[in-house]
């Protein structure tokens, strides 16, 4: 289930719960377009997910991307953990070759 409402000061909070995989990730995308389109700060809100997968980090990185283009940020609600970091691991996201991106997924530029 995916849910998107306002936030604070023009920032938009995008929450994702269940799984955060490919039978989930088109609805995802068409949701975060929309949100990127209307030019408001992103909060992405991943704590209630159960599961992921590579679909989703791929399309948190391209959301990213996007947000940038649009002048606005994407940041999510608090560091990855669980499930989500373990795919971050195995897909070699947390490297430390991208700071940004290690800063975007860890929030301290570290890996745990």
């Amino acid at each position: 289930m995916i849910e998107t409402v306002h936030g604070d000061a023009g920032e938009r909070v995008v929450t994702f719960e269940g799984p955060a995989t490919i039978p989930h990730v088109a609805d995802a995308w068409t949701r975060l377009c929309a949100a990127v389109a209307e030019g408001d700060d992103l909060r992405i809100e991943l704590s209630e997910t159960t599961s992921a997968d590579l679909s989703f980090i791929q399309l948190f990185e391209a959301a990213r991307t996007a947000c940038e283009q649009h002048g606005a940020n994407l940041r999510l609600a608090r560091p990855a953990e669980g499930a989500l970091h373990d795919v971050l691991l195995r897909g070699g996201f947390l490297d430390g070759s991208d700071p940004a991106r290690l800063q975007f997924w860890t929030h301290d530029g570290a890996v745990k």
